[in-house]
């Protein structure tokens, strides 16, 4: 008789012994989910940062295209100016 009331209180604490450890597990899930969420916002924040870091580059790298377009057609011009003058000062050696 004692063996089957040992058998029925280890019968009826089994479900306890299942949710005890249910809710464990659901708390370190809970953990792990929160664990990734942060991970996630960090990545998310990295990105942000590295995507405002290639648009601050493309934006330099358009002055800088701009500004040597800017002194390579000034350097043309003087080329061109230096040019006529080399003409005209041959012109005025050799009538």
């Amino acid at each position: 008789m004692k063996g089957r009331a040992a058998i029925a209180c280890l019968l009826l604490s089994l479900p306890l012994a299942a949710a005890a450890t249910g809710q464990a597990s659901t708390s370190a899930q809970a953990s792990q989910v929160e664990a990734t969420r942060a991970k996630l916002d960090t990545s998310r924040g990295q990105a942000a940062a590295e995507d405002k870091k290639v648009q601050d580059l493309k934006k330099r790298v358009d002055a800088l295209e701009s500004h040597s377009k800017t002194s390579r057609q000034a350097v043309e011009e003087r080329d061109r100016k230096i040019a006529e003058l080399e003409r005209q000062l041959d012109a005025e050696r050799h009538p």
